[in-house]
């Protein structure tokens, strides 16, 4: 049985082996609860990087933690971490929807705009059988024109693997694309 109160009155002293006294006792538990909240976002990256927000969380805030139950406060901590991501993406997404429907409307030609509509239904197509990360990514650089240290600030991910992500999600998007017989 963990000792909270005693680990958060060492923790708040700056007491680095307390933190990590806590990080290996409650680390599966904060996964377990984000992973319960991301249901349709689960991916295990997304995961880690939510559970390590939330220690990062309790460590920035050890001097004014008040209360004696650490378990109920890294719950309400992971949990708020994991909708606000699920917000974050559902915004991304149906932003996606309306950007598409506007650049399919502005052709005047009948041919052009009905093959402008088969290009975007077939990019679209092949977004959605990407990695949730490397879709996110994929489309705050290329459709939002998001530079790579705007898209590791806002979501939290170092540059380097963002350029990773962007990287692997057009290779794998060229996959996708060609295997469907998408020709530019």
């Amino acid at each position: 049985m963990i000792d909270e109160r005693r680990l958060l009155r060492k923790l708040a002293s700056g007491d680095e082996e307390a933190f990590r006294e806590i990080v290996s006792g409650y680390g599966r538990y904060v996964s377990t609860v984000i992973a319960n909240q991301l249901r349709d976002f689960d991916n295990v990256t997304v995961i880690e990087e939510l559970s390590a927000d939330v220690f990062f969380e309790l460590w920035r805030n050890r001097t004014q933690l008040t209360t004696p139950h650490l378990r109920g406060w890294l719950s309400a901590v992971a949990r708020n971490k994991a909708k606000n991501y699920i917000r974050s993406q559902k915004i991304i997404f149906e932003s996606l929807d309306e950007t598409i429907a506007e650049n399919t409307i502005d052709m005047t030609d009948d041919f052009s705009n009905l093959e402008k509509e088969e290009q975007t239904r077939e990019i679209k197509s092949a977004l959605d059988k990407l990695k949730k990360p490397e879709r996110e990514v994929l489309l705050r650089y290329y459709y939002y024109n998001q530079p790579v240290a705007t898209i590791s600030e806002e979501t939290g991910t170092n540059v380097a693997t963002v350029k990773t992500r962007l990287q692997r999600g057009r290779v794998r998007l060229k996959e996708i694309l060609e295997k469907g017989g998408f020709s530019k």
